[in-house]
């Protein structure tokens, strides 16, 4: 109780020393799981045995000494984990309760109320059980009436004057020791980017004198000494100074074990001195592009704490990487930076075994190897090569062979840490926003129980970070080429849709007589239909035939949607910018914002140098058609930290995308789909939409996409976490297509009727390098139920969608 008031502000909370067994919906689950072990579980069990000797002569036999040994530990494994995911019962503690007093008032008092008054009352109940009711009197705060200085170095005091105008503590406020704090870090910060090496928070501190002649107001002082300096056994002292770097040392590669060896090579270039104990394997010119620090500057953290990062995101040396300073007779500094080189090759080789009823048998592997220092300017080489080989249900496979399919692929991507580009970029991308190229390759080939695929990949792009908030991604090019080679084979393959052209035919019964544009047959030499034929002759017919036969007409017109999506040849010819923005101060900071941007163009420029195929009068490369499109995408996420173990998460995306030039449509690899574990969790992916369109596609894909999630994160007890949720969103069709159906198209505002809502909730499990999770999506409003209310009708279990994913959806 605060001045008579209950609260529950998790600040304060925070401040006891002893609280009761978190509590879920009511329900101490935490408590649950730990009664559910047993604290001396060993002892127990074999008192168990002993008592029951006849049971354990049974157990004897039927399985064996060692066998019940195992079974004992077994049961014991599973006991212990109880007792670590659970919490014991919090026993009342008169002296945690006491210090719980004392946290409270000093909490108070560093809030400017320092005549705070914190008692305490235990009230027994009939179930063994205590409540402890803390008393807060707050009576009045005290505010700053003023601010003095007393600052003994000159050059400090003139950093002070000039900064101060931004200072966290004003005059008026009322006194918060944590506003002190702040600017107390905010000085740190200033002084040793300004030169100021030796600054640190030992040599500053803010006095409060509250004995001012006006009630509840006080004066407050800075006081910032002069440095301290211990040497030969004295001590004295002496204004700060700043300090300039006037030499940097880079050991290229140190060792601990050796390093009193003496250096056999050494090169300077551009003020930077680089050292070796065996001959150098750095080219000074691209090894200078990773360090910040500047000869004949003055000391900046900022240089520091990015040289570190930078060289430490080459993936050459070893994290334990080191920069120290000595001061020099003339007061200058030198930085000497010790880097450990990792080992030049390393390989890498996984495989794992799959078996499922398509897949009765196959096997996986991955074999890795990467190349550090390529060009002896620490770019890295990394190549690797993957493939399975299947063994296929014998329904569907083309060959007697044990391994009748397989799939196989290789990728490479070579990092420069530097901007590669013909014109010099340095004016607007200097080495500080640590610069980066990367050239990337895959090639992937399948003969798999699809249609074999060829897809070759190929880019070029830069990234660079402009600030510690911002950062940039920019693809010169990122080429996909996607060519099906049995696309001939898809009725045989797909034997679900030319079920389907069968059940058509029992009503629209095919002609005999006809024969395609290719002078084939509508049945083949064994009497069976030929789908593909026969999809061509439904699709050729005259309007009567949709008239007539609408049912029928859609259903042909569906099985042509999804074989032309799953038979598509095309080239992605993209480039593209990415703007990406997050406030997040370090890995524990739950209360932060983040906002991405993304800018795509498909083809635009390619075309410009491609004439249209006489044949299909589209911009043609390679023999395939040239994507061209406009892709343009926002994403805006929003972290509330409720506590150290709360938050609530809200995401919202909107993403477009309109067809340019020769193109009539996007790809269906760059178009946008919905559902899924990342997504609307309550639908599978491609599952949802397009807007209310009900077509029974397996692939339902859109150019419009618009998303929103509310999610809240809890602890549950240690290492398991839950979540409540809320998704909605749903993807449209912007292209003007005349085969889209009307329900499919965005129509504006009249459109956001068609967003559907899922909501659920989720296990989490942390195992610290990653997050397991489960989540079970319910549909809550769904937009294409033909129903005048389309809420909550099919909420249930049995329609629910269950997802399983790594890390968290956003």
């Amino acid at each position: 109780m605060v001045d008579d008031k209950k609260i529950s502000n998790p600040d304060v909370i925070s401040y006891l020393r002893q609280t009761p067994n978190t509590k879920i919906l009511g329900i101490p689950i935490s408590l649950h799981i730990y009664n559910f072990a047993k604290p001396n579980y060993e002892i127990k069990f074999q008192e168990w045995l002993d008592k029951n000797p006849n049971k354990e002569r049974k157990l004897v036999n039927v399985f064996s000494q060692k066998q019940v040994k195992a079974m004992e530990n077994a049961y014991n494994g599973i006991n212990v984990w109880f007792l670590k995911n659970g919490n014991a019962p919090v026993i009342s503690d008169s002296t945690k309760i006491r210090k719980s007093v004392s946290s409270l008032t000093k909490y108070y008092q560093s809030k400017g109320y320092f005549d705070a008054e914190v008692s305490f009352k235990q009230i027994k109940k009939d179930n063994k059980k205590i409540t402890v009711d803390y008393l807060v009197t707050k009576n009045n705060p005290y505010f700053i009436d003023s601010i003095t200085t007393d600052i003994s170095s000159p050059v400090l005091d003139s950093l002070y004057k000039m900064y101060r105008g931004k200072s966290l503590v004003k005059v008026g406020d009322q006194i918060d020791y944590t506003k002190f704090e702040k600017e107390e870090d905010r000085l740190i910060e200033i002084f040793r980017n300004s030169g100021v090496y030796y600054f640190g928070k030992n040599n500053m501190e803010y006095w409060i004198d509250t004995l001012g002649l006006s009630p509840y107001r006080t004066s407050v002082t800075l006081e910032i000494n002069d440095r301290v300096i211990e040497k030969n056994d004295s001590v004295y002292t002496e204004p700060f100074k700043i300090r300039k770097v006037s030499k940097v040392n880079v050991y290229t590669d140190f060792s601990f074990v050796d390093k009193n060896k003496p250096i056999l090579d050494s090169v300077s270039y551009k003020g930077y001195n680089f050292k070796s104990t065996n001959k150098l394997a750095y080219n000074p010119k691209y090894l200078a592009n990773a360090i910040i620090i500047q000869k004949d500057s003055i000391y900046r953290d900022t240089e520091q704490q990015l040289t570190r990062a930078y060289l430490r995101d080459l993936q050459n040396f070893k994290p334990s990487l080191d920069i120290k300073y000595e001061e020099n007779e003339d007061g200058s500094l030198t930085s000497n930076i010790y880097l450990t080189p990792q080992k030049k090759f390393s390989f890498g080789i996984d495989n794992e075994y799959i078996t499922s009823n398509i897949k009765p048998f196959g096997i996986l592997g991955k074999v890795s190897w990467s190349n550090r220092n390529v060009f002896r300017g620490a770019e890295v080489l990394e190549v690797s090569f993957q493939g399975s080989f299947l063994n296929v249900a014998a329904e569907i496979a083309d060959s007697d062979r044990f391994f009748n399919a397989y799939e196989i692929g290789s990728s490479a991507t070579l990092k420069f840490p530097r901007i590669l580009f013909p014109i010099n970029t340095k004016g607007i991308i200097p080495k500080r926003m640590t610069p980066k190229t990367n050239v990337e390759l895959s090639i992937a080939l399948q003969r798999n129980i699809g249609l074999d695929r060829q897809n070759i990949t190929g880019g070029l792009n830069y990234t660079w970070k402009s600030s510690k908030t911002t950062d940039h991604k920019f693809e010169l090019l990122n080429m996909q080429y996607i060519k099906n080679l049995r696309t001939d084979k898809y009725f045989t393959i797909y034997k679900s849709e030319a079920y389907k052209l069968d059940d058509i035919a029992e009503v629209i019964v095919p002609d005999e007589t006809y024969t395609t544009v290719g002078g084939e047959n509508l049945y083949d030499s064994d009497g069976d239909l030929n789908s593909s034929n026969y999809l061509e002759y439904l699709l050729d017919a005259d309007e009567g035939f949709s008239v007539s036969n609408p049912t029928e007409y859609e259903n042909a017109e569906d099985v042509e949607e999804r074989r032309s999506i799953l038979t598509e040849d095309v080239l992605v010819p993209v480039m593209s910018y990415t703007y990406n923005y997050s406030n997040r101060d370090g890995f524990t900071d739950n209360s932060f914002s983040g906002f991405t941007a993304k800018l795509v163009s498909s083809g635009n420029i390619t075309s410009m140098f491609v004439n249209k195929s006489s044949a299909s009068n589209k911009k043609e490369l390679f023999g395939l058609e040239i994507a061209q499109y406009i892709k343009t995408e926002v994403e805006y996420k929003k972290y509330w930290g409720i506590n150290s173990k709360a938050t609530l998460v809200h995401r919202t995306f909107i993403g477009a995308a309109f067809p340019m030039g020769s193109s009539e449509s996007i790809p269906f690899s760059r178009s946008y789909r919905a559902g899924g574990s990342n997504d609307i969790r309550a639908w599978n992916t491609f599952k949802l939409g397009p807007g209310s369109e009900t077509n029974g596609l397996e692939f339902n894909v859109g150019s419009l996409k618009l998303t929103s999630n509310l999610e809240y994160r809890f602890q549950v007890v240690n290492n398991i976490y839950s979540a409540l949720f809320i998704d909605a969103g749903n993807i449209w069709d912007i292209t003007n297509s005349s085969i889209t159906d009307s329900k499919a198209k965005f129509n504006g505002l009249s459109s956001l009727k068609d967003i559907a809502v899922g909501s659920g909730f989720g296990i989490r499990y942390d195992f610290s390098f990653l997050v397991f999770r489960l989540d079970a999506g319910f549909k809550t409003y769904e937009p294409y139920l033909g129903s005048s209310n389309k809420w909550f009708k099919n909420y249930n279990f049995g329609n629910a969608v269950y997802n399983i994913g790594i890390n968290y959806p956003f």
